[in-house]
């Protein structure tokens, strides 16, 4: 177990060093592939309630996503509450504020209704073909998704975060799909 933790550590810092290589602009194209790549695919397309993340600067940008499809999807977005992780509708930029993390998240009501989440957009540090994520270390995701059995969990990331093989834990969730640049991985649907 400590080794697994060790090697996840390592592991973090090596993606973001190798994430620091990148200009903003360069990781800006690169998520738009990627959002691109999502929104023709037919799980997207398909659901109407969707939790997504709002970026932070080393993550496949989502923002302006959000913004595109709001009128036609409906978005929850995470917010840490303590030890955990709760999800609240996404309206504006105007009912958003700033945590403790940095990260922009929506003011309201917490989202319960887990059963109408059609579709899951997750944010990693590191992907395999196996279908792993790893996380920032927290375990706010894995705690959370544990609990959405038959939602559709897409992982989103650069093609740099993608591995043959990561370190994993048995708590941690697996996603359906992986979205990078250049590829999905996953269970073949026909788009």
């Amino acid at each position: 177990m400590e080794n697994i933790q060790q090697e996840k550590k390592i592991l973090r810092k090596k993606v973001f060093e190798i994430n620091k290589t990148y200009s903003a602009k360069k990781l800006s194209t690169m998520s738009e592939k990627i959002m691109e790549r999502l929104e023709n695919f037919t799980p997207f397309k398909e659901a109407k309630t969707i939790g997504i993340y709002h970026s932070l600067k080393s993550e496949v940008e989502t923002t302006n996503f959000i913004k595109k499809w709001l009128s036609e999807k409906n978005f929850y977005l995470p917010v840490i509450v303590e030890d955990d992780m709760v999800f609240r509708k996404y309206i504006s930029d105007n009912s958003l504020q700033k945590s403790n993390y940095g990260i922009q998240e929506p003011l309201g009501k917490d989202f319960t209704d887990y059963d109408k989440i059609d579709l899951f957009i997750v944010p990693g540090v590191a992907f395999d073909k196996q279908l792993n994520r790893m996380g920032r270390g927290k375990g706010y995701y894995d705690r959370f998704l544990y609990n959405l059995k038959t939602t559709i969990k897409i992982g989103i990331c650069f093609d740099f975060q993608l591995f043959k093989y990561i370190p994993v834990e048995c708590n941690d969730i697996k996603m359906n799909y992986i979205i990078t640049e250049t590829e999905i991985i996953g269970t073949k649907i026909t788009d």
